[in-house]
């Protein structure tokens, strides 16, 4: 049995006698009401302050309850007493039963503490539930089966414990959840529910809306870190759900559009999309972390998308590969540029974002280079804040308004350049992560 109890007192003592009785603890901190009529005389007070009723009548009277329970010599009226004076302010009250919880965690863990909030006003019993549920601390209640006095408990009652995990679990959830996928903080929410799990015992249902919650963050997190197959592992799952399959089905285009450039990657599902995913996927990692406020990686993401959309582009378009051009693909004017430029023993040119651009723009009627074409002064204009940062060439640090003015730029220039060169309004467009949980 846990070290400690933590009692709400009332009219009657006969619940705490009852709980103590019960549950055997070596201490009992006591919450009072102050005032004229305090509580606390039952506790401390001379005499035979403790009244046992019948049928309203004073049957038996007992001295205070630190005598009676033989808690003597292990109570100190300085730690283990506290006195609420607001009895009917909920706040006030969930503050004193706080401060009752957290004197006891300084030298015990939440497992060698209970609570029993049978007695005292209703907001004095509603502070401490909401304490003992916020602290993690174990909750009882004293009672009878056949209660007919809705006043207090007078005969018949017994102690037990509260299956509190729903409200415990709902809290916690829907306290610091939408904090941490708001930042998109997915380790942190992982954690959160790998230490929900592992605390305390849960019942059933709850322990598998937390396990739900889990691999939910924990695909989210993957998906993230670009661990696309991963990430539907553990998202696969939730396709019954409408948030889940709105992602799952996004997730299964980007990874579709992925194989198409990356060589290496051989995605564990795929659906046929219009092949720049890939690309949306990238902005939509780079507003993540322009969100966390780390705008040197939203900006190298953002360079990194402007530079992938003219790579799936040249691929899907040209069959060109930007690390290693085929010179017999490319327009004629620029063959023998490129034939200076490869090495002896190669047949191919590697290239990079702005050759890329540039090659595009030759090509005859090609949307994408058109576009380039019309929007390059302030495309390289903007590159010097990336060029400039650490993630680059330099070390000075990216600042939110040079990440939204870059960002201005590059996102219009990559959605408007996706819109030209293929069917993208078929498609249901791509939105950013979720700041909710799973229902389930």
């Amino acid at each position: 049995m846990a070290e400690t109890l933590i009692v709400t007192v009332g009219g009657s003592p006969q619940p705490i006698i009852t709980a103590v009785e019960t549950l055997q603890p070596k201490r009992v901190v006591f919450i009072c009401s102050g005032g004229k009529h305090s509580s606390a005389t039952q506790v401390i007070g001379p005499g035979k302050p403790c009244k046992i009723l019948k049928k309203g009548e004073v049957e038996k009277e007992l001295p205070n309850l630190v005598t009676h329970l033989n808690l003597t010599e292990r109570f100190d009226p300085e730690r283990d007493l506290f006195v609420v004076e607001e009895l009917d302010d909920p706040s006030a009250c969930y503050r004193t039963a706080s401060d009752a919880v957290k004197s006891q965690l300084e030298n015990t863990s939440s497992r060698d503490i209970m609570a029993d909030y049978t007695g005292g006003t209703k907001s004095m019993s509603v502070g401490l539930g909401m304490a003992a549920i916020d602290f993690g601390v174990s909750l009882y209640v004293t009672t009878a089966s056949d209660r007919k006095n809705l006043k207090q408990v007078q005969w018949g009652e017994f102690t037990e414990m509260v299956d509190a995990d729903v409200i415990r679990t709902e809290r916690e959830i829907a306290q610091l959840l939408p904090v941490f996928l708001g930042q998109y903080d997915y380790p942190a929410a992982v954690s959160m529910f790998q230490n929900m799990l592992t605390a305390s015992p849960r019942a059933g249902a709850v322990r598998n809306k937390i396990r739900a919650n889990l691999d939910y963050c924990r695909a989210l997190d993957a998906w993230d870190k670009f661990d696309h197959n991963r990430a539907w592992h553990l998202l696969e799952r939730f396709m019954g759900d409408k948030k889940g399959r709105e992602l799952g089905l996004f997730l299964k285009r980007v990874m579709a559009s992925r194989e198409n450039i990356d060589a290496g990657f051989h995605p564990e599902a795929r659906i046929k999309g219009h092949g720049y995913e890939i690309i949306e996927d990238l902005v939509l990692n780079a507003g993540r972390r322009a969100q966390q406020e780390r705008f040197d990686d939203a900006v190298a993401r953002l360079y990194r998308a402007l530079e992938l959309l003219a790579q799936v582009h040249l691929k899907i378009a040209y069959g060109i590969e930007t690390s290693a051009v085929d010179i017999q693909k490319i327009p004629d004017e620029l063959k023998a540029d490129y034939e200076a430029r490869r090495n002896p023993d190669r047949r191919t040119v590697s290239i990079g974002l702005r050759d890329s651009y540039e090659l595009l723009a030759r090509f005859d009627g090609d949307e994408l280079g058109i576009l380039y074409t019309r929007k390059k002064g302030p495309i390289l204009d903007n590159l010097t804040i990336r060029n400039l940062s650490i993630m680059a060439h330099g070390f000075t640090p990216v600042t939110a308004r040079e990440y939204e003015k870059m960002g201005g730029v590059f996102i219009s220039f990559i959605e408007t350049g996706i819109a030209a060169v293929t069917d993208a309004g078929k498609w249901k467009k791509a939105t950013q992560f979720p700041v909710g949980g799973i229902e389930c």
